[in-house]
């Protein structure tokens, strides 16, 4: 398959009607924020979307991004590669009723001026969420797991006696 360039906007009623279906890559550039908030993104943004009506006769487009992105480990502070995957509904309303009344299988998306929707936007904004909120690598691939995370000894002599040991004997009477 011919990869293409994403379009960055698109009329979703429109598609919709044609029940378009697109396959196509965002070229890594053109996400700004995704890259702010990554050390790099490794490769083109691979997208597909399904533009649809629904048996409610909603307009509705679902979609799928895919970016093997670079993030710091917080265990071990090394570079690791974590594989974003996004999957989303939309369906698109003009104002704050319609947005009331959808289903709670989609979420709402408003259209701009000309009756459009930012694929690029749309994919990029499901990307940051997918996101961890803390990075780390399995722990059988991170360099902090070579290391010990205690330091020093136990002593077994100088351990507190347990305080509800005296409770423990109280109920044995």
């Amino acid at each position: 398959m011919q990869n293409v360039k994403l379009p960055i906007m698109v009329d979703p009623v429109r598609a919709a009607q044609n029940q378009l279906e697109l396959d196509a890559i965002i070229p890594k550039a053109l996400l700004s924020r995704l890259a702010e908030s990554t050390i790099s993104i490794q490769s083109d943004i691979k997208t597909a979307f399904s533009f649809d009506i629904d048996k409610q006769k909603l307009r509705i487009f679902n979609g799928k991004a895919s970016v093997a992105v670079e993030l710091i480990c917080q265990r071990c502070n090394e570079p690791m590669i974590y594989q974003c995957e996004a999957e989303f509904k939309y369906c698109p309303v003009h104002n704050q009723e319609q947005e009331n009344n959808l289903p709670d299988a989609y979420e709402a998306i408003y259209y701009d001026e000309n009756g459009e929707v930012n694929l690029h936007q749309v994919v990029e904004d499901e990307l940051i969420v997918t996101l961890p909120q803390i990075a780390k690598h399995a722990i059988e691939e991170c360099q902090q797991s070579k290391f010990e995370l205690t330091f020093g000894e136990v002593d077994e002599e100088k351990q507190r006696p347990n305080p509800f040991d005296a409770l423990a004997q109280l109920k044995h009477k």
